[in-house]
């Protein structure tokens, strides 16, 4: 486990996103559900456009 040390105003930012998350999905998440879930969205929004077609 790792600890992250954010301020306060990034905090209040996240637990938001968290609650909307939870809101959205209609289930119980924490906070390493929500990191995944944003890396998994940046992936799917970035590394996606950068792969050049034809293999």
């Amino acid at each position: 486990m790792v600890n992250l040390v954010l301020d306060e105003f990034t905090f209040r930012r996240i637990n938001a996103l968290l609650s909307d998350l939870m809101d959205k999905r209609k289930r119980n998440m924490d906070y390493n559900d929500l990191v995944n879930e944003l890396i998994d969205n940046y992936q799917q929004n970035n590394w996606d456009h950068d792969v050049l077609s034809g293999g």
